[in-house]
C-alpha cells in the first residue's frame, strides 16, 4: 500500500530531482550526485529509505514502517536501518540532523530546509518539473515550484497512507519470546527439564505462520530478569512474551505458563497442565496449541506434533538428551564426556533419535585436543565418530543435522548444497539463530556476500547482540562487496585475546588483506603480527597463501583474489617458510591446467611419510587419487597460480606446482606439488 502509493505519486512529475545540501536526489535514476556532477555512492537500502523519508516530508516515518517497507517480507535488525540512516547522513552532509532528524523511541523525520534552523532560505530543496529546466528560471521561481511539488507528493502521499503514529516501545506486530521455565522441581539437577521445554516451546511455535519468534539463546539471557516485561519486550524486539514453570515430583510433572501481552503489561492467558512425565510431549503439545489459539493463530498442517528433541517418542531418550545439552552448556572437557554418555544413552533407548545423532556429531567436530585426549580417542576414531554419528542423523534429519552438514560442504567447497540444506533447517526451526549465521558465511563463499549480509541482519533479529562470530561475518560480507572501510570497522571490535582461536584466525586474515586494501600498510603490519601470534599458538607455522587458500573456500575466482592479494600487498608469502623446492620453476595456473586435466599422474609422497602416488583426472577435473592404501573421488581445479582440490571428509587443499629440472619420466619426478604439509613428486604418464 505504502509503496504503490508513493510510486504513483512521484510518477506525477517527470524526472524529479532533489537537492540536499547541495546533493542532488534524482528518484528516477536512483542516485545521488554532488556539486560537479559526481556519483555519490549510496547503497540500495540506504537510497530507498531516504527516498520513503523524502516522499514523506514532514510526518514521522516508523523504523517499523520503514523495516517494512525496505525489507519486505525480511527480518533484519534495526542496526540495519540505523547503518543506513548513517550513511544518508554523510552521504548529504547532514551530520548535525538539520534534514533527517531522529524522533525518539518512534522513527525518522525528514524536513525541508525552509524548515531547518540556521540555514539560509535561498537553498529550498528542488523538485524540477521537466527533465530540462530552464537555465534563466531564477533561483527563487525554482526553489518555489521545489517546494509546491514537494507539498503535493506529501500531500497525496499521506491521504492515500496516513495513519495515526502511537508512541509505544513495544512492537504491534505477532512476535514472542519464550523466558526461560523456572525449575520448582525439588532436584536442582532438574531443571534441564524445564530449559528443555522453553526449548521446545520455542521451537514449536517458530512453526505457526506469521509469527516471528525470538531464539532460545536470546531469550535465555533473561532467566531471573527483575527487568518489567514491557523492558524485555522492547529489548528483545517482540510483543508477546511465555513465562512459566516445571515441577517434577517422581513421575509427576506440572507446568504453569501464562502469555503476557507487553504493550499493555496485561495477561491474556494463563493455565496449569498436569500429567505423568510419560505424557510430557502430550503436556507441551496443550500449551503450543492453548498459546496459539490466545493468539488466533493455527499451526501448520502436519507440524503440531513435531518435537524439537528431534522425533523422539521415548521420554527417557528425551530426558537423556536434555541432560546432555545442559552438560554441552558447560564446555568442559569433563563436560564433552557427560555430554557424550548421555547421547549414546539416548540412541541406545532410540536409534532413530535424529537430534541426539546430530548433537553427537557436533560433539567430535567440536572435540579440541584436550577434549580428544578427555574422550580416550585418536584423531582417526573422532572422525569416524563423525560422519558415523551423521549418518545415523540422516535417517530422521534435525536442524542441527543440516547446519553441521553445511559446514563440512563448505569446506569441501560444495557451498551451492551447503545453502540448500540450511534452507531445510530453516523449515524445521525458523528461531534458530545458528542457521542464519551458517546461511550467512555459506554464502559469503559461494560469492552473495550481500545476502549473507542479510541472513546476519536476520539472526541478529531473532538473537540480538553481536558476537565476535557475527563481527566477522559482517566483516567478511562488506569485504566480499569493496567495502574495506566497513570491513576493518567490523572487524578491529574482534578481541585477538578470546580463547575462541576460529574467529581471531579468520578475522585477522580479512583485516590484514582489507588493510592493505586501503594502503594503510603500518596498519596491516600490525594485524599480521597478531595473525603470527595466532597460528603460532595454534601450531599452524606462520603466515602464508596456502593458508589462506585451505581455509577460505571462495566458489568465484574474484573472490579469492580479492583476499589474496590483499595479503601479498600486506607482505605474506605464498609458501610455508623453507618449504620451497630448491631450484625449480614454478608454474602458472594456465600451465598447471594444461598439464594435469585430461591426464594420469604417477610418482610419490615424499613428506611426510613415502608412499606411492597415483591420480586420474578427467577434463573436467574429476579425479581419483591414491595415496598407499587411501582412494579418493573428488575434484581438482586450478586457482590463480595454485592447483587445489577436495575430497568427502577431507578439507580443501592448494598446492604449488614447480618443474623440476633435474627429474625424469622413468623416475617419475618431472614436477612437484607442495601444499601445506606434504610433498608429492610425479610424472604425467598418460
Amino acid at each position: 500500500m505504502i509503496n504503490t502509493a508513493i510510486g504513483a505519486t512521484l510518477h506525477l512529475v517527470h524526472q524529479p530531482s532533489l537537492v540536499l545540501n547541495s546533493v542532488e536526489l534524482d528518484f528516477d535514476a536512483g542516485l545521488l550526485r554532488g556539486k560537479e556532477g559526481e556519483d555519490i555512492p549510496l547503497r540500495p537500502q540506504s537510497l530507498a529509505v531516504l527516498k520513503h523519508l523524502v516522499a514523506n516530508a514532514n510526518r514521522v516515518v516508523t523504523r517499523e514502517e520503514l523495516l517494512d517497507t525496505v525489507w519486505p517480507g525480511i527480518a533484519v535488525t534495526e542496526n540495519s536501518l540505523s547503518q543506513c540512516i548513517s550513511e544518508i547522513r554523510k552521504a548529504i552532509g547532514d551530520e548535525k540532523q538539520s534534514l533527517l532528524k531522529t524522533v525518539a523511541r518512534r522513527g525518522y523525520r525528514f524536513v525541508p530546509e525552509t524548515e531547518a534552523p540556521d540555514l539560509p532560505h535561498g537553498r529550498y530543496p528542488q523538485m524540477y518539473g521537466t527533465a530540462h529546466p530552464d537555465p534563466h528560471e531564477s533561483k527563487g521561481r525554482r526553489g518555489l515550484i521545489s517546494l509546491t511539488a514537494v507539498l503535493a507528493i506529501v500531500v497525496a502521499v499521506a491521504a492515500f497512507i496516513w495513519r495515526p503514529i502511537f508512541d509505544t516501545e513495544v512492537p504491534t506486530s505477532l512476535s514472542i519470546a519464550v523466558l526461560p521455565f523456572a525449575n520448582l522441581s525439588e532436584a536442582e539437577e532438574q531443571a534441564y527439564l524445564a530449559n528443555g521445554f522453553a526449548d521446545d516451546l520455542t521451537t514449536e511455535l517458530a512453526r505457526v505462520p506469521g509469527l516471528f519468534v525470538v531464539s532460545r539463546n536470546a531469550a535465555r539471557a533473561y532467566r531471573d530478569s527483575s527487568l518489567p516485561p514491557a523492558e524485555i519486550a522492547k529489548e528483545l524486539g517482540v510483543r508477546y512474551l511465555l513465562e512459566g514453570s516445571v515441577r517434577r515430583l517422581g513421575d509427576e510433572v506440572r507446568i504453569n505458563a501464562h502469555l503476557v501481552d507487553a504493550s499493555t503489561v496485561g495477561q491474556i492467558w494463563a493455565e496449569r497442565f498436569e500429567g505423568r512425565f510419560t505424557d510430557v510431549f502430550k503436556l507441551q503439545d496443550q500449551v503450543t496449541g492453548q498459546i496459539v489459539a490466545a493468539l488466533q493463530l493455527r499451526l501448520v498442517p502436519g507440524k503440531a506434533n513435531l518435537a524439537v528433541s528431534g522425533d523422539t517418542d521415548d521420554p527417557e531418550a528425551y530426558q537423556a538428551f536434555r541432560r546432555a545439552i545442559e552438560a554441552r552448556r558447560r564446555d568442559t572437557p569433563s563436560d564433552t564426556v557427560e555430554a557424550s554418555g548421555y547421547l549414546r544413552q539416548a540412541l541406545a533407548l532410540d536409534p532413530d533419535f535424529g537430534a541426539a545423532a546430530a548433537e553427537l556429531a557436533w560433539l567430535h567436530w567440536d572435540a579440541d585436543d584436550a577434549r580428544r585426549r578427555a574422550l580416550g580417542l585418536s584423531w582417526t576414531e573422532i572422525d569416524d565418530g563423525l560422519y558415523g554419528s551423521l549418518a545415523t542423523a540422516a535417517g530422521n534429519p534435525s536442524p542441527g543435522y543440516y547446519q553441521l552438514i553445511s559446514e563440512l560442504l563448505v569446506r569441501e567447497h560444495r557451498s551451492d548444497e551447503a545453502v540448500a540444506a540450511l534452507q531445510k533447517a530453516i523449515a524445521l526451526d525458523p528461531s534458530d539463530p545458528w542457521t542464519y549465521e551458517g546461511l550467512s558465511q555459506a554464502l559469503n563463499f559461494n560469492g552473495r556476500p550481500a545476502e549473507g549480509r542479510t541472513f546476519l541482519d536476520t539472526a541478529l533479529r531473532v538473537d540480538p547482540g553481536w558476537t565476535e562470530w557475527r563481527r566477522y561475518q559482517a566483516g567478511l560480507a562488506a569485504f566480499g562487496q569493496d567495502r574495506y572501510e566497513e570491513a576493518v570497522a567490523q572487524l578491529e571490535q574482534v578481541d585477538v585475546r578470546s580463547p575462541n582461536p576460529w574467529t581471531k584466525f579468520y578475522s585477522l586474515h580479512v583485516l590484514v588483506a582489507a588493510l592493505a586494501h586501503l594502503d594503510r600498510l603500518p596498519e596491516a603490519a600490525t594485524a599480521l603480527e597478531k595473525l603470527r601470534r595466532v597460528l603460532s599458538d595454534r601450531q599452524e607455522g606462520s603466515p602464508n597463501l596456502l593458508i589462506a587458500q585451505q581455509f577460505f573456500v571462495y566458489k568465484q575466482p574474484e573472490d579469492i583474489a580479492r583476499l589474496l592479494d590483499g595479503l601479498r600487498k600486506a607482505g605474506v608469502p605464498e609458501l610455508p617458510a623453507g618449504m620451497e623446492p630448491v631450484s625449480a620453476e614454478r608454474m602458472n595456473g594456465a600451465d598447471i591446467g594444461n598439464l594435469v586435466f585430461g591426464h594420469e599422474l604417477t610418482g610419490r609422497q615424499v613428506l611426510p611419510e613415502v608412499s606411492a602416488y597415483h591420480a586420474l583426472i578427467a577434463a573436467d577435473g574429476t579425479v581419483t587419487r591414491t595415496v598407499g592404501q587411501e582412494v579418493l573421488t573428488g575434484r581438482m581445479w586450478v586457482q590463480g597460480d595454485s592447483l587445489c582440490s577436495a575430497y568427502p571428509r577431507k578439507l580443501t587443499g592448494c598446492g604449488a606446482v614447480f618443474r623440476n629440472p633435474s627429474g625424469t619420466s622413468g623416475a617419475t619426478n618431472e614436477y612437484t606439488l607442495l601444499s601445506r604439509f606434504k610433498l608429492y613428486e610425479f610424472s604425467v604418464t598418460k
